[in-house]
């Protein structure tokens, strides 16, 4: 599966977070997980005015996503948070 993050080409360790309105660089940022989706973002950003001067600093960086593993949901729960839930 691909999905796309927007990056700051200068400081390549953020990404894009928040909305077209009201954005922020961050960390981990916001994923987007269709084409149509980041577009739709890019559209409405550019027609904000404060973000078509910055959007040049901006890049689309595609990622694949791959399943590494499957594990029981029971697995991911402490187990003394496990054994409290099945003793009640």
């Amino acid at each position: 599966m691909i999905v796309y993050k927007i990056r700051n080409k200068n400081n390549p360790e953020k990404f894009l977070s928040g909305t077209p309105t009201y954005h922020r660089w961050e960390k981990n940022g916001r994923i987007f997980q269709t084409v149509g989706k980041l577009r739709t973002f890019l559209t409405n950003s550019l027609k904000i005015e404060r973000s078509v001067s910055k959007i040049g600093d901006w890049e689309v960086v595609e990622l694949e996503l791959v399943e590494v593993s499957a594990k029981g949901v029971h697995e991911m729960i402490k187990p003394e948070q496990l054994v409290k839930m099945l003793t009640k």
